[in-house]
């Protein structure tokens, strides 16, 4: 594969049919509302809906070059497959077929060519998809034929896109003095033992080349450097980050590794919290597989890439939550992203990108593709939303005095005791917080007071 920097390809559509809890056809759009593809995409659903399928379906339908070359084409035209085709394990692809017994299932993705990430086309724009359609009779795969194509105008643009692919279970893991990856690019999204990067080795690579004055290096490990100490809550400079050389026999703990500086202290990776390792390592996991992808560029981190991540909240502080999508996007600003999260501040930030939600119903699940929301809505209306479905952002306690007040209400007469019992939960409704700071609930408190005071006084009605 060549290493230069090409066309930027990025998935548009991923149709599904009879695939896991997917069912009659179903489509995930992955453009924004002018057309062009998402730069950021968020799927959000219930547990066991479906979501991880689709990043999975997503990650084998990538288009790789066809091999061998369909007979009669040409030198100049690229016919690519999805890379599912290539899979020897019919046991994989049985996996993804819907029950029952005899089922026919189809799996198709649309893609872009040369049309950057909320921008104009270039001259050398088009689409192409990857199709594979598979028939199980009897309880065996019979048939599984991948439909081979190419860019409709100039087709030799196409190239196979850099997708990287991160699951649920993503962790750093040792991998001795090589910078070879621990796994392959899409592996975590399959494997929950599949590692990460070493993220210790590589910057001690990088400081490394840095100090040897290799080409691009000292650029690349503060781009690095910048990209961790944004995206870490309580860093504030990459200068935090020390790299204080290889670790080897005889060397002191303090003397070698890379080192942290924190608010309690310096600290090596190992010392930070499972969520700082994780997010460390995660990120540079993706830079790293960049620069490798992109050796001759000036900037590997702004060349186009598609990143999938699979619960990308996770270990995430609601602060991190809020922050993560603007210093992705604003780091590597040509990948397009495409991820699951259970929460709602998530959604909360992607309310203006392209939110998808994944529902059951009946026995299958459906995609929403452009669900109604509101730019400007609050938590709590984003929980009783479609987008989470609950009924209410009160804790169940207070719910509960919410709904047996409504069940009094709506008697036609009420007992002694009844009346009495919806004065005290009127009563206890009205001093329930109300405002959405506590600063603005000591002013209302004070308000209130106030007037109550006044009240007994005489002096207000």
């Amino acid at each position: 594969m060549s290493t230069k920097a090409s066309c930027p390809v990025y998935f548009t559509k991923l149709v599904l049919e009879n695939i896991r809890s997917f069912s009659d056809r179903q489509e995930l759009v992955l453009v924004d509302p002018q057309g062009f593809p998402a730069s950021w995409t968020l799927i959000v659903g219930d547990n066991g809906v479906g979501k991880t399928t689709l990043l999975q379906c997503l990650a084998r339908m990538r288009p790789v070059s066809a091999s061998p070359p369909e007979e009669g084409v040409g030198d100049h035209a690229k016919p690519v497959e999805p890379e599912l085709s290539r899979e020897a394990d019919n046991s994989v692809l049985d996996d993804l077929v819907r029950s029952p017994e005899d089922t026919r299932a189809l799996l198709e993705a649309e893609l872009s060519i040369g049309t950057p990430l909320n921008g104009p086309r270039c001259d050398r724009s088009g689409t192409v998809s990857t199709k594979f359609e598979m028939t199980r009779t009897n309880g065996r795969i019979v048939k599984a034929d991948p439909d081979r194509s190419s860019t409709p105008d100039k087709p030799s643009a196409i190239r196979s896109p850099l997708v990287l692919a991160y699951g649920a279970g993503r962790h750093p893991k040792e991998i001795g003095a090589s910078k070879a990856a621990a796994t392959g690019p899409v592996q975590s999204l399959f494997m929950v033992e599949a590692a990460l990067h070493d993220a210790e080795k590589l910057l001690i690579g990088l400081e490394f080349d840095r100090m040897k004055g290799h080409k691009g290096a000292t650029e690349r490990l503060d781009r690095l450097k910048c990209v961790l100490a944004e995206i870490l809550p309580d860093f504030d400079r990459p200068e935090d980050i020390e790299i204080r050389g290889p670790i080897v026999s005889g060397t002191r703990p303090n003397e070698s590794g890379v080192r942290i500086k924190t608010s309690y202290g310096t600290v090596s990776l190992d010392q930070l919290s499972l969520g700082y390792q994780t997010v460390f390592a995660w990120i540079i996991d993706i830079a790293w597989r960049m620069i490798e992808h992109f050796p001759d560029s000036e900037n590997p981190l702004n060349e186009p890439a598609i990143v999938i991540v699979d619960e990308i909240d996770l270990h995430l502080h609601p602060r991190w939550q809020r922050d993560i999508r603007k210093h992705l996007v604003e780091h590597f600003p040509n990948v397009q992203f495409i991820a699951t999260a259970h929460s709602p501040l998530m959604a909360q930030v992607s309310l203006d990108g392209n939110l998808v939600v994944v529902q059951n119903s009946d026995d299958h699940a459906v995609i929403r593709s452009d669900p109604v929301v509101v730019n400007d809505w609050r938590l709590d209306q984003v929980v009783t939303s479609d987008l989470f479905g609950l009924a209410s952002a009160r804790p169940p306690g207070v719910e509960k005095i919410f709904n047996r007040r409504q069940e009094l209400v709506e008697q036609e007469t009420l007992s002694k005791e009844e009346q009495m019992e919806l004065d005290s939960l009127k009563r206890k409704i009205r001093s329930l917080p109300t405002a959405t700071s506590h600063e603005d609930q000591a002013a209302m408190d004070i308000i209130r007071s106030a007037a109550k005071a006044l009240q007994s006084n005489g002096r207000v009605p």
